[in-house]
């Protein structure tokens, strides 16, 4: 009798674990979509920031090459700066990068290091935003910036 059970038993798992194999394998090459990026750096020189009125911050504009509606509605946009000296100290930070500063008479500020794009122009907006909003001439310094498109 037990015997009977143990085999009816095995022969019941075996059907349903063939069955569950059988079901999950396709033959369709249509399900399997490759993952596609693009890597784009940017030098931003202390030379090449301009000071917005309307938005109180520091901005390089630079053209965005392979951005297109599908990545801007359905990929990923990631954005990096590199801080340090390449080879000695250079980490790597994604933005927004934010860094606070006390200054000699006590007060402080936040800078905020980051970016924006837009698919109409394909162009990439890079910034410093002193949260302060005083234009301070010492944070132009040169950038280097990674921008990451995945889709």
């Amino acid at each position: 009798m037990k015997s009977k059970r143990l085999t009816s038993l095995l022969a019941g798992v075996l059907f349903i674990g063939t069955a569950l194999f059988l079901s999950s394998c396709s033959d369709s090459s249509d399900d399997i979509v490759e993952t596609q990026w693009e890597i784009q750096p940017y030098t931003v020189n202390a030379s090449e920031w301009s000071w917005s009125v309307t938005n109180r911050r520091w901005e390089a504009v630079k053209q965005l090459k392979y951005i297109d509606d599908f990545i801007y509605e359905s990929g990923a946009v990631i954005g990096y700066v590199f801080l340090g000296d390449q080879n000695v100290n250079e980490v790597q930070v994604q933005l927004p990068y934010l860094k606070s500063y006390e200054l000699t008479d006590g007060s402080k500020f936040t800078e905020t290091i980051s970016y924006e794009y837009s698919i109409q122009t394909k162009r990439v907006t890079f910034y410093i935003e002193p949260s302060d909003g005083i234009e301070d001439p010492d944070a132009k310094v040169t950038y280097h910036f990674r921008i990451v498109m995945i889709w």
